[in-house]
């Protein structure tokens, strides 16, 4: 066992012995969860890459742009098909069309263009277009667990990580500031000590923590 495992985990063992319980049950996890939310309220998402074809017209010419797969045909049985089953687009702010800004969601096991191994888990990658060119400005190695509307017009994410290392989930909540998102807090942990949802008191000491796992574990990108 690692260090940084060590700290982490008795960590999470000191917060519980003063408390008790230093994370709540999440009663959210099943939540009903759609793409669309109003300004404070998040809306959990629950992506299963089954449609047949892409919701935004513009996916195919984005993905030929991007060269993340082959944009001759949506056909999944291609080697780097350019298809719903594999790409989802999400809008992340009101004041620009998707073609300028935008969250790419990728399927686990897709093989992009370019590359011979599958990606071992889905990947988030965020675009804005700067000077006619889009720019990757953020991209995550974990899943899109939520999205909130700020009072700025730019979505909030939550976004669910994997950490081998300390076999545990961590949904993590992302918010928008000078051109990008950043870590802000983890939301809640499952495995590695934790049952759920992070109790307010322990959040800053405990993202601390996180934020350390995630980068270490290449993450955040």
């Amino acid at each position: 066992m690692n260090m940084n495992k060590v700290i982490f985990l008795l960590t999470l063992i000191l917060f519980a012995s003063c408390t008790g319980n230093e994370v709540e049950k999440n009663d959210n996890k099943n939540v009903s969860k759609k793409e669309e939310t109003k300004t404070g309220e998040f809306i959990y998402i629950e992506e299963l890459f089954q449609r047949d074809d892409f919701e935004k017209k513009e996916a195919l010419l984005l993905l030929q742009e991007l060269h993340l797969c082959d944009n001759v045909s949506t056909d999944s049985t291609t080697i780097y098909p350019c298809s719903p089953k594999r790409f989802k687009f999400f809008k992340f702010r009101d004041d620009k069309p998707l073609k300028d800004a935008f969250l790419l969601l990728i399927r686990a096991n897709t093989i992009l263009k370019g590359q011979q191994i599958p990606l071992p888990v889905r990947h988030i990658l965020v675009f804005e277009r700067e000077e006619g060119k889009l720019v990757k400005v953020n991209g995550f190695r974990g899943d899109l667990y939520g999205m909130k509307t700020a009072s700025t017009g730019i979505k909030d994410l939550i976004v669910r990580f994997y950490v081998p290392s300390e076999e545990a989930f961590m949904n993590c909540l992302f918010v928008w500031k000078d051109g990008k998102y950043h870590f802000k807090s983890v939301e809640a942990i499952e495995g590695a000590g934790g049952t759920g949802k992070v109790k307010e008191e322990f959040k800053e000491e405990l993202s601390k923590q996180v934020y350390t796992v995630l980068m270490e574990n290449n993450l955040i990108f």
